[in-house]
Parts: C-alpha cells; structure tokens; sequence
C-alpha cells in the first residue's frame, strides 16, 4: 500500500522553522523591552527622590548655586527618561512587527494544514477506489475460475 505523502511537506516544514525564528526573535525584544522599562523605573524612581530631596532643601533654605546644579541634573534626567522612552517605543513596535509576522506565518500554516487534509482526504478515496478495484478484480477471478472449472468438467 502506498504511504500518504503530503506534496508541500518542506513548505510546511519551512514555515515551522520560521515560526521557531520568528519566536525566539520576539522573546529576546520581550527581554530587552523588560530590561529597558526597568531601566526607566530606575531612572523614575532616581528623579523622584531627587525631586523630594530639592524641595527639602528648598523649604530649609538652599543656595542659589546648588539650585543650580538641581536644574542641570533634573534636564540631564530628562534628557535620559526621553532616551529611554525613545528605546522603549522601538522596541515595542519591533515586538509588534514580530506579532505581526508571527500571525503571517500561523495563517500560512493553517493554510498548508487545510491542504494536507484536503490531500490526505483524496488520498484515503484513492485507496478506497484502488481495494474496491481489486476486491472486484478478485470477484471475478473467482467468477473465471468456477466457469473454467465447470467447463472442464462438463468436457470430461
């Protein structure tokens, strides 16, 4: 008996193999992305206590230049939590974009998945038709035979 063989196999195989790329791409973005938001709620967290401790200083009486000095680390924490978001958004639409492909290519094997059933499908109506063939083939073999069989008697 033949065995099933699905035509577009390394297709399919492919398109795993894509799959398995394309989610271990996202995990490592999922990663990093994780890592860059913990480096922003360091960040958050470094620019709140120094805001809280500007303005202790500021109620008990501070000097004008390390007001000063308070300004020019607050716009250089800002500076670095826009850098920071700046990461964070593009890591965010490369993890989309790997959602995106990831989607693409499940819909392609969904797709590879319905033709292989549909093949398999026709393939079990084949096998049918080819032991209907040979049952029948049988039968009258069988037929032949008796027939022979009787006419030879029949001559004796």
């Amino acid at each position: 008996m033949k065995q099933f063989v699905f035509t577009l196999q390394s297709l399919y195989d492919m398109q795993d193999g894509i799959e398995k790329q394309v989610k271990m791409q996202m995990s490592a973005v999922e990663a990093e992305l994780a890592r860059q938001l913990q480096e922003m709620e360091r960040i958050s967290a470094s620019f709140d206590r120094t805001k809280s401790e500007y303005c202790s200083a500021v109620a008990g009486g501070i000097q004008a230049v390390r007001i000063r000095n308070y300004g020019f680390f607050f716009e250089r924490l800002r500076g670095a939590m826009l850098l920071q978001q700046n990461r964070i958004s593009q890591l965010e639409k490369e993890k989309e974009k790997c959602l995106q492909k990831l989607i693409r290519v499940r819909k392609e094997k969904m797709l590879l998945d319905k033709l292989r059933e549909e093949q398999y499908g026709e393939y079990l109506e084949n096998m049918k038709k080819q032991q209907a063939k040979l049952m029948d083939d049988f039968v009258s073999y069988k037929n032949k035979e008796s027939v022979i069989r009787a006419e030879n008697r029949q001559s004796d």
